[in-house]
């Protein structure tokens, strides 16, 4: 999950060690870029969603050749990264999370974070911690 639909740099490394360690396959899940607050059927929240998926079909090279293997991408047409990744791991079988979001300070000290909220997946889970990974 990455909330960029440019994958940072951070997470190519990541995805490459991952596949170093052994045989995987990626999802890359973005949340869709448009407003929370557009209805799910809103033209916008569509156009937006096809304007990153562009993004990220277009970065997929770079992430096969760090995962050794095919990568599948796709954006979600859900806002929150949480709901996005749910709705992923409702629908197909998933053994980790890596996760690429820019950091929330005040949630992370609460326990309110994203890696937080997925543990009671049970799924191991990867943080990439990288101030330059922005909002």
């Amino acid at each position: 999950m990455t909330d960029h639909p440019e994958p940072p740099p951070e997470l190519i490394l990541a995805m490459q060690r991952r596949a170093d360690v052994g045989a995987v396959q990626f999802r890359v899940i973005v949340p869709n870029p448009a407003q929370a607050e557009l209805h799910l059927l809103h033209p916008e929240r569509h156009e937006k969603a096809r304007e990153a998926e562009q993004v990220l079909l277009s970065a997929l090279p770079e992430l096969e050749v760090a995962a050794g293997g095919r990568v599948l991408g796709s954006v979600s047409v859900r806002h929150d990264p949480m709901d996005a990744i749910e709705e992923t791991l409702f629908s197909e079988p998933i053994d980790e999370i890596i996760l690429a979001v820019a950091p929330h300070g005040l949630a992370t000290r609460l326990h309110l974070d994203l890696a937080h909220r997925l543990q009671h997946f049970g799924l191991p889970i990867t943080v990439i911690t990288n101030d330059d990974i922005q909002q």
